[in-house]
């Protein structure tokens, strides 16, 4: 039978403080962590809203240019909540009327301002998916993007 004297009262001691530091330099690792996980999404939204601003203004401006029936059915819609897959065909088919349209007359140098403004916003756009997508990648930040759902995102550019 093992007494209280018996028992070495240091040692517990010591493995007590090593298990508190222990839990202490996990939870304020998890802080950092998810901290900078959360900053990295709030810069992603801030630059898909801008995008989607950019795409928006564009898609007003292309419509009212060219007249294309095609163009009509997104005259109404809320671009930020079309999905990837319609947005990727949006940007195609503006592409594809921006191309084909005169574009050299004075009439339409708005238009191609902002048909620029919205490639530079695209650039920028993949440029910070590309840095969330990596980070969510790597060890700690894919523990945690999984325990907060944070998952990859596709690109815009064309390839």
């Amino acid at each position: 039978m093992m007494f209280l004297s018996e028992v070495n009262v240091p040692l517990i001691v010591e493995i007590a403080l090593l298990i508190i530091v222990l839990v202490s330099a996990f939870i304020v690792g998890s802080a950092f962590v998810i901290r900078d996980l959360r900053r990295s999404y709030k810069e992603l939204f801030r630059h898909q809203s801008k995008f989607d601003i950019e795409l928006r203004k564009i898609v007003n401006l292309i419509s009212k240019a060219t007249k294309n029936e095609t163009m009509a059915k997104y005259d109404n819609l809320v671009i930020k909540d079309l999905p990837y897959v319609d947005k990727k065909a949006l940007l195609d088919l503006i592409d594809h009327l921006y191309t084909e349209h005169e574009n050299e007359s004075e009439q339409f140098a708005y238009v191609r301002e902002t048909y620029e403004n919205l490639q530079e916003q695209r650039r920028s756009l993949d440029a910070t998916i590309l840095l969330f997508n990596q980070k969510i990648s790597l060890f700690p930040f894919n523990l945690y993007s999984k325990v907060m759902k944070l998952r990859k995102r596709q690109y815009y550019t064309h390839k």
